[in-house]
């Protein structure tokens, strides 16, 4: 029940970032295209992306328990 309450928050963190990109998408294009157009933009979501990947792995690595 412990590790499936932790995979569950693990889950819903995790995706928080890119629901709340598609919300701004879908609300303000303008505000999301500068980071797709813009070489400084494509360095921010690359950071995103590296510390996202970090993140997920980290988590995974804390909701694996290993008795």
């Amino acid at each position: 029940a412990l590790s499936s309450e932790a995979k569950a928050s693990a889950m819903i963190i995790g995706s928080l970032p890119i629901v709340v990109m598609c919300m701004v998408y879908f609300t303000r294009p303008s505000y999301i295209m500068i980071l797709f157009n813009e070489p400084v933009g494509n360095l921010i979501l690359l950071g995103a992306a590296c510390m996202m990947s970090m993140g997920i792995f980290v988590m995974n690595k804390m909701v694996n328990f290993k008795f």
